[in-house]
C-alpha cells in the first residue's frame, strides 16, 4: 500500500514538473521573441541604444537638454 502511495506522488512530480517545464519554454520564446520584434530605432534587431532608452524613459530630462539654456537657474533647490 505505502508504495502505491509513494508511486503515485513520484508520478505527480514528474507529471507537475513537466508541465512547467512547457510553461517555462514558452514564456522563454515569448520573451526572446517580442526582444526580436521591437528592435531599435535604425531598423536592427539588438534591442534599443541608451538613447533611445533616456528618450523613453525620461522624456522631460532629454527636452530639457534640447532646449537652449534660457533660464539656467534650477527650478528647485534642494530635494531630489
Amino acid at each position: 500500500m505505502n508504495s502505491y502511495i509513494m508511486l503515485g506522488i513520484a508520478a505527480f512530480v514528474l507529471l507537475a514538473s513537466l508541465a512547467q517545464a512547457m510553461q517555462i519554454n514558452g514564456i522563454k520564446n515569448e520573451l526572446t521573441g517580442n526582444a526580436v520584434a521591437q528592435g531599435g530605432s535604425d531598423g536592427s534587431t539588438g534591442g534599443e541604444t541608451y538613447e533611445d532608452m533616456m528618450a523613453r524613459m525620461h522624456p522631460d530630462q532629454v527636452v530639457q537638454q534640447a532646449q537652449p539654456a534660457a533660464n539656467s537657474q534650477p527650478a528647485m533647490v534642494g530635494g531630489c
